[in-house]
Formats: structure tokens, sequence, C-alpha cells
């Protein structure tokens, strides 16, 4: 197994990365970093994802996993690079990193490149602003069989860590378009998928919506909910009744409810 092995923070790899990971060259290299062995070891797995370079310590390469994670990478057109367990922290947004970080890209793809495996089943995220959410919604789409997350302007950064990290790795397992709403609704319309938007204050009960055909659901801004364009556009506006004294339900636990609906209305 071969790498380099980089101690001085001085580097230009160090330096490259550190502006990776502060966001001033994400978009010109489509880069971005992420920690630990999990979603390393599904990068790995991912067809769509590009593994650029990965850095680890010694602490790492110690460890018999560390060493069997970093032999299957090494068969591959990847940089590899010991460094300290200071530098690590530095490129590192979680306080207690595990050792490994790794510097990936993901192909972009455009509505006309989702591909259905069945009746098609879309997320969309307009306006989500926790990342914590919308990597929680990422995840349940993955989960749930859905097709691509669409995410509409106004939506936080898919690539913060936050978001990466709570997506668990689904990140690199569901195709992740970025659209504007004009695009996506005439996209929806040319294709027969129908628009849903989950609203507290719609009349309409979940249950009463019928996901057996194609469908889309929009899921909205914490504080204000979906945007009124897509509120217009929709077929279908439906609430998740609350039965308990709680008064909303956070956007992403919402999600997971709407798209195990559409699993089991088509599990019927």
């Amino acid at each position: 197994m071969r790498f380099i092995k980089i101690t001085s923070p001085a580097n230009p790899l160090i330096k490259e990365t550190l502006k990776i990971k502060e966001k001033r060259m994400r978009y010109r290299h489509e880069a971005f970093l992420i920690e630990g062995q999990h979603l390393l070891e599904a990068a790995l797995a991912a067809s769509s994802v590009e593994i650029k370079r990965v850095f680890f310590t010694e602490g790492f390469l110690s460890k018999k996993e560390g060493q069997r994670l970093l032999r299957q990478i090494s068969k591959r057109d990847i940089q590899l690079i010991e460094t300290s367990k200071h530098i690590l922290s530095r490129l590192a947004d979680t306080e207690t990193p595990q050792g490994i970080i790794a510097t990936v890209s993901i192909k972009p793809i455009g509505l006309e490149e989702i591909r259905f495996r069945d009746v098609p089943s879309l997320a969309i995220c307009d306006g989500i602003q926790d990342p914590g959410n919308l990597g929680a919604i990422i995840r349940i789409s993955d989960v749930a069989g859905a097709d691509a997350v669409i995410i509409l302007p106004g939506t936080c950064d898919v690539f913060m860590p936050k978001t990466i990290r709570a997506t668990a790795g689904s990140l690199f397992n569901i195709p992740i378009v970025y659209s504007e709403i004009d695009a996506l609704i005439g996209y929806l319309r040319d294709r027969n998928i129908r628009l849903y938007s989950s609203d507290a204050h719609a009349k309409a009960l979940i249950y009463e919506s019928d996901f057996r055909q194609p469908v889309a659901i929009a899921f909205g801004n914490e504080a204000h909910g979906v945007s009124e364009p897509m509120l217009k556009n929709a077929a279908a506006v439906f609430k998740i009744p609350i039965i308990g004294k709680a008064e909303s339900l956070n956007v992403a636990m919402a999600a997971s409810i709407c798209l195990y609906e559409v699993v089991r209305q088509r599990s019927d």
C-alpha cells in the first residue's frame, strides 16, 4: 500500500483542502469533505461518487479495520495521505474525528437524467433551512425507495458537513437534483407526475391522497411551509393529522410519514 506523508499545515494539499472545507473552492472543484469510516465506505460503494484524496492518521492505520479500508482504497486511483492528528482535526468538522477524511465529488444530474425504477416517486425540498432536516429527508427518501430528491432554491447546502452526516451515507445512494420551480413544474406536467404538497393548514388528510400513481411530494420551509408557487401548482394539498397536544411535526418526521404512506399504498 503506497501513500505519502504530510506533517506541515503549510503544504499546498492541506491548504487546498482547508479551502474546500471553508467552501471557497467547493463549486469550482465540485468537491466536498466527508469524515469517518462509514461515510467513506458508502462513497466507495457508489458509482456516482469520485473519491479524489484520502487523509488518515497513524492511529487509524494501526487499526485492523483501518488497514482493511485503506487497502481497499489503495486498489483505486485515489491519493492516500498520512497526516498528523493536529492537521486532521483542522480538516475535520467534528470535535472527535475518527482519523480519516476524504475529498469527494458527485457528478450532478439534471431533471431529464432521473431514471425511474417503477412508478415514479420524488421528494421535493422547498426551502428547507436546517441541515439536519435536509440530511434526514435525503436519508428517508433513500430508505423509502424514492427515485430522487429535488432541491429547490432557498434550501440549505446539501454539502454542509451536518447535512452530509445526517444522510448517513444516503447522499451517495439517491440522485440529488437541483431545479428552479418553473422547470420542475413543467417537468412533472410533461410526465404526468402528480404534485402533492404537505401543508399544516390543509383540509384534506394524507390518507385521502392516492400515491399509487406517479407522485412528487413537496416538503416546505420549517417556519413558512411550502412556497406559494408550489402550493398553487399542486394537484392536491394534504396535512398529517395531529392527535396529541404537540403543535406540529418536524419536517423530516413529516417526510418520513409521507414517503412511507407511499410505500404502504403501493404495497397493498
